[in-house]
């Protein structure tokens, strides 16, 4: 056991969905400190579940939040007849993750000063422990299950949200691997009572039982549990004076094989909750947010722990130094007097159950009032948190419970750049009664891409299609430097879609915009000093990691619901690839090889040992079994001619006055008699899937839409087409 700064755990590559949970929340802390963090700064997305009743709590408080329900979504969660109370966290990436799992809440204090137990296990699902993956799909489940007992509008978000990323990363998604008897398990209430798991794991006669928790039942329910089912069994509870709720009077009467050990070398409070047990010559361990209570163990509250069943060697270190204990006596124990969390109803008279933006600037509201005599209207209001009073008043329908969209003026949110404020007010009998405050969910901007806000920014278009890429990285170089530039082709991925589990598709096409002169190169790139080979080294980098995870995928595949993606992605890579040629930091064999492969992943495959993979085209051909229909899919996007304008650019690069080098290539002449063996697939592929090869104007279509090149530029190649 070691001791470890929080937020130090979030230094990773930055997450596509990040889920906490947590009983209570500090958001002033958490935008602070952890929404800083290189792993959550730039996380795509962000949702903090936390307890319906301390949600209510921290509304009638006036918390400070700039970025609540506008950068990250706070879900509440109401358990009926307890309290929401684990501490899961699962942050997911395309190939990797993080899990963790402990005793302390999202606040200043739970983080940093508290003494908690955590445990954070990174998952890769490539290369790394399976039981690690496992248990990133066990906590993916968790958040699932925790949406049916949170507020609608929330849970409609979180649950899409989930949903989409289990298309995206679909390893998250995926059922947990059984069979794996190594690693942590995750134990969680909504699967039913922990004590049943743990009751089964500890087996028939332990010889040693401890347990750590701040807060026992009045009458020590689960410790008197533990003597009936092992009365043999020697009990110990660590303890802190005057905060541990001890039970001593209840203890006293047990007698015989009961230790208390206190903590000696410590001043922080003790928050953690760990139960340890000897049996059967092993040491098993269940660490978590459950605390030793009947509620916790017997599933009234919802709560989250890892349950480790070989585990000696963490038991031991628990008391390695860092901090120590030492025996003392029931009767000079001073138990501490904060109750165990309880269950709150969220029972007042006037409350908003959820507000939340639409993109459309209206707002949907749900709300309720227990309000005797009926008002005689309802009202919702607007403002921002340094703002008195409201900026909007908007008429609501007088039910008691309801749901209802509303539309402020088009001038009342035009300058509200922070996180919004709605309260219900009501006249009743001459009187105004006014609501707590919600943060107003802000969907649109939830999604969050580096540099921007929202669905529709630059970046969320690229890692949608690929689109503008080349522009963005200048702009970014401009700003930033080409440090900058190195990093986001690191760290970006355009997004993989194949049709599977429903979500839209887009229709293809390259969108153009004012010319864009690749030879042109930004004052950035000219005036570099060093670092141009680790630029090209990160856009060789960025093309064929996007060739591996994406156009093979596609090509191995072959579904046609991915054709447009499968466009998207190679006329990204062979746009970018061309503006940085022509820029001199990619080499003409480095361009033509790599289009050369992307020609070929599209159309009849390559057949090279290692390197082999299966051709598109013919496996979409092979899947569909429907010639008529293929034909109209490709028809309508060009496909084809697409292809052809891909190997012509090639061609053009792969050409040199003179003759293109080797001795194999000092005869040819002209553009189009480079690269034979891809005009023979492209040829040899139209007549395996019965299609009709492109026409010039069809393929000079295609070249115009990289938006690369002038008319000139176009009128020569066109001759220059090996139709």
């Amino acid at each position: 056991m070691k001791f470890v700064d929080f937020t130090g755990l979030f230094e990773g590559v930055r997450a596509d969905l990040a889920l906490f949970s947590t009983f209570q929340f500090d958001p002033d802390f958490f935008e602070r400190r952890l929404l800083r963090c290189p792993a959550l700064a730039k996380a795509r997305r962000i949702a903090v579940f936390m307890d319906a009743g301390q949600w209510s709590r921290l509304l009638r408080q006036d918390a400070p939040a700039q970025l609540l329900n506008r950068r990250y979504l706070v879900v509440p969660v109401r358990r009926p007849g307890g309290v929401f109370h684990p501490k899961l966290n699962l942050l997911v990436a395309e190939a990797t993750g993080l899990v963790q799992c402990g005793s302390n809440n999202l606040t200043r204090s739970g983080c940093t000063a508290n003494l908690e137990l955590l445990n954070s296990i990174p998952v890769a699902r490539d290369g790394g422990e399976q039981w690690a993956v496992r248990l990133a799909q066990e906590a993916y489940a968790f958040f699932a299950r925790a949406c049916d007992e949170a507020e609608e509008q929330t849970a409609r978000i979180a649950r899409q949200w989930l949903e989409e990323q289990g298309k995206t990363t679909p390893w998250i998604a995926a059922p947990s691997a059984s069979g794996l008897d190594d690693g942590p398990r995750l134990l969680h209430t909504y699967q039913g009572r922990l004590w049943d798991r743990i009751e089964a794991a500890i087996g028939n006669k332990p010889s040693r039982i401890t347990v750590i928790s701040p807060f026992y039942d009045a009458d020590a329910e689960m410790v008197q549990r533990v003597r009936r089912l092992w009365p043999k069994c020697r009990v110990e509870l660590v303890a802190q004076q005057h905060y541990t709720t001890l039970p001593v009077a209840p203890l006293k009467q047990l007698r015989g094989n009961l230790g208390l050990f206190e903590l000696t070398t410590t001043d922080r409070r003790l928050h953690a909750k760990f139960v340890a047990w000897e049996s059967g010559g092993k040491t098993g361990c269940l660490v978590g947010s459950a605390n030793f209570t009947t509620a916790a163990f017997d599933a009234r509250n919802v709560e989250a722990c890892l349950l480790l069943t070989d585990a000696a060697d963490l038991v031991r270190g628990l008391f390695d130094g860092h901090f120590g204990k030492r025996a003392v006596n029931l009767a000079d124990f001073v138990p501490g007097t904060q109750s165990e969390p309880e269950p709150d109803d969220g029972a007042t008279e006037l409350r908003i159950t959820s507000a939340v933006l639409t993109e459309a600037e209206q707002v949907r509201v749900s709300y309720r009032h227990r309000l005797d005599p009926k008002p005689a209207s309802l009202r919702l209001t607007l403002r921002t948190p340094a703002e008195p009073r409201p900026r909007a008043f908007l008429t609501l329908p007088n039910q008691s419970d309801g749901t209802a969209t509303v539309t402020p003026a088009e001038a009342a949110l035009k300058d509200a750049h922070g996180t919004l404020l709605a309260s219900l007010v009501a006249d009743v009998g001459g009187r105004q009664v006014q609501s707590d405050p919600v943060w107003v969910v802000q969907e649109a901007r939830l999604t969050h891409e580096p540099g921007g806000e929202g669905a529709s920014s630059p970046q969320s278009r690229i890692k949608e299609s690929g689109e503008g890429l080349a522009e963005f990285l200048d702009e970014l170089g401009k700003r930033d430097g080409v440090a900058e530039v190195i990093q986001y082709l690191q760290n970006t991925n355009i997004r993989f879609y194949d049709g599977a589990g429903g979500l839209a598709g887009r229709r293809f096409r390259l969108r153009i915009r004012d010319p864009f002169r690749p030879d042109v190169a930004p004052a950035w790139l000219l005036n570099l000093q060093g670092g141009s080979e680790t630029l090209a080294k990160a856009l060789c980098e960025f093309a064929d990691r996007h060739e591996d995870t994406r156009l093979r995928k596609h090509a191995k595949r072959g579904n046609i619901n991915g054709i447009e993606n499968f466009l998207d992605i190679l006329t990204a890579l062979v746009r970018l690839l061309y503006v940085y040629y022509t820029r001199g930091h990619i080499q003409p064999l480095a361009l033509s090889g790599r289009v050369s492969r992307y020609i070929q992943l599209a159309s009849c495959g390559i057949d090279s040992g290692d390197n082999s993979s299966e051709g598109y085209l013919l496996q979409v051909d092979d899947n569909l079994r429907n010639r008529t229909y293929l034909r109209e899919v490709c028809g309508e996007l060009n496909f084809l001619g697409q292809l052809w304008a891909a190997l012509v650019i090639a061609q053009k690069v792969r050409f040199r006055r003179g003759g293109v080098g080797g001795k194999d290539w000092t005869t040819l002449k002209r553009p189009k008699e480079c690269l034979p063996h891809l005009v023979d697939a492209l040829r040899e592929t139209a007549v395996e899937t019965g299609l009709d090869p492109p026409t010039a104007a069809q393929v000079t279509q295609a070249l115009g839409e990289y938006n690369l090149f002038s008319p000139d530029e176009l009128a020569a190649m066109q001759k220059e087409m090996p139709l």
